[in-house]
């Protein structure tokens, strides 16, 4: 039918009105459903793996900050040990998982090691998960045994030099924490320290206390004690700032080396292409969670200072460990495979 002039003018434009709002009403369902979802997060409970065996430090703390943080949320998170391989075990189930925010993974230093001292990994610890917010930092207590004479960092590099068959160092095995931070501290200080590899540190401790061991990298928590027994000398804490409940041990900085600054850590991660505003939310209520008094105490105790900060931050902060400790494995020249 042909309509004049005015009304076809008229006609077009209705006709593609209609057409937009037609467009409009199919995909508004889509948008807020997407958004909706995003904005309810958690509505289910939330899996969190750890990769080592229940009961050591990274185990209780996660326990612990978990728990304050399902009450933030509103659901329940369920924490979930899977040992091994120093820890890929665990992180390559999550770095698997769907990225929806409900499987995350706690990691600690050895995170961002891994690559340096394994050639082949079935995931990348950098690509495949994404930072959401940092937990703590985790400085060592440098000690060395009480049957040796030097009583600070200084007096031990000059008999270490003097002595130097008698300057050893132990650590709970090849590529730990307490073995890449020896190796640090000796090219800083320019001496040479003998690796002996244990079983763990509590194996190490009887060799340290008669003089055949020393000198130990190890927690504050772990070493306190012994330095109060007086059988080992506190010389040094490896952060940078003194800790609290030992105000009179130096930094290693204080001491003349802070080259050899290094601190252990503990954070949470996510699978990458996690949503943003999932990692923002995470983000945002573990900061609240370490601002409680209750859960800070507790983290001092095992020797843990809270951090917290953004998910960016913290995926920043993991780069910079892998290119550091990537220096060290490699002068050092460790391999675990």
């Amino acid at each position: 039918m042909a309509y004049p002039q005015g009304r076809q003018g008229l006609q077009r434009p209705r006709l593609r009105a209609l057409l937009g709002a037609a467009a409009l009403a199919l995909a508004l369902p889509l948008l807020p459903a997407a958004a909706a979802a995003q904005a309810a997060y958690p509505s289910k409970p939330i899996r969190v793996v750890v990769p080592y065996t229940p009961g050591g430090v990274s185990d209780t703390v996660t326990r612990l900050v978990m728990q304050k943080l399902a009450e933030r949320l509103g659901q329940p998170v369920v924490v979930e040990n899977r040992p091994g391989a120093n820890g890929m075990i665990g992180s390559d189930n999550v770095a698997k998982s769907s990225p929806d925010g409900y499987s995350l993974l706690v990691v600690v230093a050895a995170h961002a090691i891994n690559p340096s001292l394994y050639s082949h990994m079935s995931y990348d610890p950098v690509k495949d998960l994404t930072g959401v917010s940092e937990i703590g930092r985790i400085p060592m207590l440098m000690v060395s045994s009480g049957q040796l004479p030097p009583n600070s960092v200084k007096e031990l590099v000059a008999w270490g030099k003097a002595n130097p068959q008698r300057l050893t160092f132990a650590s709970s095995g090849n590529g730990s924490g307490a073995h890449l931070t020896g190796e640090l501290f000796a090219r800083a200080a320019g001496v040479k320290m003998t690796h002996v590899p244990y079983k763990g540190i509590s194996p190490a401790l009887p060799d340290l206390f008669s003089g055949q061991i020393a000198v130990i990298f190890d927690s504050v928590q772990t070493m306190m004690p012994q330095v109060r027994a007086g059988k080992v000398k506190a010389l040094a804490i490896t952060g940078p700032a003194r800790w609290p409940t030992a105000p009179d041990v130096p930094t290693i900085a204080e001491a003349g080396y802070p080259a050899a600054s290094a601190s252990s850590w503990i954070g949470l991660l996510a699978p990458a292409k996690t949503p943003r505003p999932v990692l923002d939310k995470l983000s945002a209520e573990m900061a609240a969670v370490l601002k409680q008094a209750d859960v800070h105490a507790r983290l001092v105790d095992y020797g843990i200072e809270p951090v917290g900060g953004t998910p960016e931050q913290f995926q920043s902060f993991i780069r910079e460990e892998a290119a550091r400790w990537a220096t060290v494995v490699k002068q050092a020249d460790i391999h675990l495979d």
